[in-house]
């Protein structure tokens, strides 16, 4: 709904006009049309001008002068320049017309009987009609969004309207470009080729958005354009609003629709971010009450009837810590279950998608999940493990900076009895980093001695169990004293084997052998003597484990 140049001249007035160049750019939108009364016109120019002159103020320009005003008339993106012969110029010079053309300006003669009226009139009228249109047609759509709002429409219902609005197909994307709603299944199926013309906003519409070619998977890899407007809620999650260009390029009052749509996807998404963060924290108090054992089983069904979880069956804690660059997410970032980083928000949205039948919370900075699984299959434990691992990798591809370690407890009969389930998967959490490395995935039952170690809750009572061999090598005060622990350890859980340690060390094997000699000369260990070697172990666990507690302290 535009007024081009090629409009304007179908106008009476112009029967008798003459394009003197650009004749292939008559396409170009009027916007509105002036009379040049001075030289300095371009100094007032806003884009998109029907310029009216005899070229009386620019008489007495030498050709180079002409040149550089039809140059920054272009540049200011004039839609044309309308000349009209007068007694004060016979003749338009060529330089003009020349350079009309190289700057893709149109360039009309029009004869000296016709008064400027005649054309200003007519053009501005129609462009005011046009505006009225549009005023009118944005009334109508806002009205329309306005009733799906304060009817509760779902976002569904809101981009149904939006296709019939706009003869276009039209699908809803969650932050990580999932799929939640499409008025056409393949529209959701397809390769990004080409992300291209991202505005901040246009004339026509005044969110952000960005274009986008693609090759539709399900249609022969047929190529395609879109258009994507990020929808932003609260902290600064985004949705995605995806109009596929498949029938038809979006035009002036399309982009109408798509910004009431847009704005009442908007508003429909924060009521439901609002309702599910109150959701989520009542779940969250109840899963705290069920993990620290204080909730009654006549409470706990009531309330678990009343929010819909399903809590027959047996259940184990899985438990995530999230850190990032190194240092941990800690409780007061993640307050009580509300979504207060893009971390936790992205972990959660992971698992509530790969772990659906499962009670999602958090409890001291931790991501608490009370996993739902069959006490007759005995690759329960496995089972959970694949999950975790694919729910990892999902958030691995969003935020590659991010670690998560995670600890599984044990399998709890029955859900009134799942805080024990949680304390070992504390343990498991806490001793895997040590057994396993960061980013591991540790269960209570490959714990080991540590379940043991666990016990002690006196750092000083645990030292007692640390050899006097290794205390001896422990209080060794020479400078390459970490390298002779690391070698031991190493050794020992290569099975004394010296070619596989200095593989693992990337070190020589005379290195290794050396350090072992070196080490037996220091201590006295008896590497023959199995009950020794055990006890070595288990001693530079403790090392660790106390160590570990050092750090943590400060």
């Amino acid at each position: 709904m535009e007024i081009r140049v090629e409009d304007v001249l179908k106008l009476a007035s112009l029967k008798q006009a003459v394009v003197l160049s650009g004749a292939q750019y008559l396409h170009k939108v009027v916007k509105g049309s002036t009379i040049m009364e001075a030289p300095d016109i371009t100094d007032w120019l806003k884009g998109g001008e029907l310029i009216l002159t005899s070229l009386y103020p620019i008489r007495f320009f030498n050709e180079e002068e002409q040149k550089q005003f039809i140059a920054k008339l272009a540049e200011k993106e004039v839609s044309a320049l309308v000349i009209k012969n007068h007694r004060f110029v016979n003749e338009i010079p060529k330089s003009i017309i020349e350079e009309g053309e190289k700057c893709k300006l149109p360039i009309i003669q029009i004869p000296k009987e016709v008064p400027y009226v005649d054309i200003l009139y007519p053009v501005m009228e129609e462009i005011l009609n046009l505006q009225v249109k549009k005023l009118q047609y944005y009334k109508e759509i806002h009205d329309q969004f306005t009733a799906l709002s304060l009817a509760d429409e779902s976002p569904e219902k809101i981009i149904e309207t939006l296709e019939k609005l706009i003869g276009n197909p039209v699908a809803l994307f969650d932050r990580n470009f999932f799929c939640i709603a499409s008025t056409l299944p393949r529209l959701t199926n397809f390769d990004i080729v080409e992300k291209n013309y991202y505005y901040d906003e246009t004339e026509k519409m005044k969110f952000p958005h960005y274009r986008q070619i693609v090759k539709y998977m399900e249609q022969k890899e047929k190529i395609g354009h879109q258009i994507v407007v990020p929808i932003e809620t609260i902290n600064h999650i985004k949705t995605y609003l995806l109009i596929g260009e498949m029938n038809k390029p979006l035009e002036e009052l399309d982009f109408i629709a798509v910004e009431n749509a847009a704005t009442s996807l908007s508003l429909e998404l924060v009521k439901r971010f609002a309702v599910a963060e109150v959701d989520k924290r009542f779940k969250n108090d109840l899963l705290e009450q069920l993990i620290e054992g204080k909730l009654p089983s006549n409470i706990l069904y009531q309330d678990a009837n009343l929010i819909g979880w399903d809590i027959e069956g047996a259940f184990a804690v899985v438990l995530f810590k999230i850190s990032k660059n190194n240092e941990r997410i800690y409780s007061k970032q993640v307050k009580r279950g509300i979504s207060n980083g893009n971390e936790e928000t992205l972990l959660h949205d992971a698992i509530h998608q790969h772990a659906s039948n499962g009670l999602i919370g958090s409890k001291g900075g931790l991501k608490v999940v009370l996993w739902k699984a069959d006490i007759e299959d005995t690759k329960w434990l496995t089972k959970i493990k694949e999950r975790v691992s694919t729910i990892l990798d999902v958030v691995k591809k969003q935020d590659n900076k991010m670690s998560i370690q995670v600890g599984i407890g044990t399998l709890s009969e029955h859900i009134s009895n799942i805080s024990d389930s949680y304390i070992k998967a504390q343990d498991a959490l806490e001793f895997g980093e040590v057994i396993n490395g960061r980013e591991s995935i540790t269960s209570y039952s490959e714990l080991g001695v540590f379940r043991m170690l666990g016990q002690f809750t006196n750092s000083e009572e645990l030292r007692t169990f640390i050899p006097p061999t290794l205390q001896m090598l422990l209080n060794y005060q020479q400078a390459n004293k970490a390298d002779l622990l690391t070698t031991l350890k190493v050794f020992l859980q290569s099975n004394q084997n010296a070619t596989k340690t200095s593989q693992l060390l990337f070190i020589h094997h005379k290195t290794v052998v050396y350090r072992i000699e070196r080490i037996k000369e220091i201590t006295g260990m008896d590497f023959d003597d199995a009950e020794e070697m055990l006890l070595v172990q288990i001693g530079l666990k403790i090392t660790e484990l106390l160590e570990r507690e050092k750090i943590h302290k400060y």
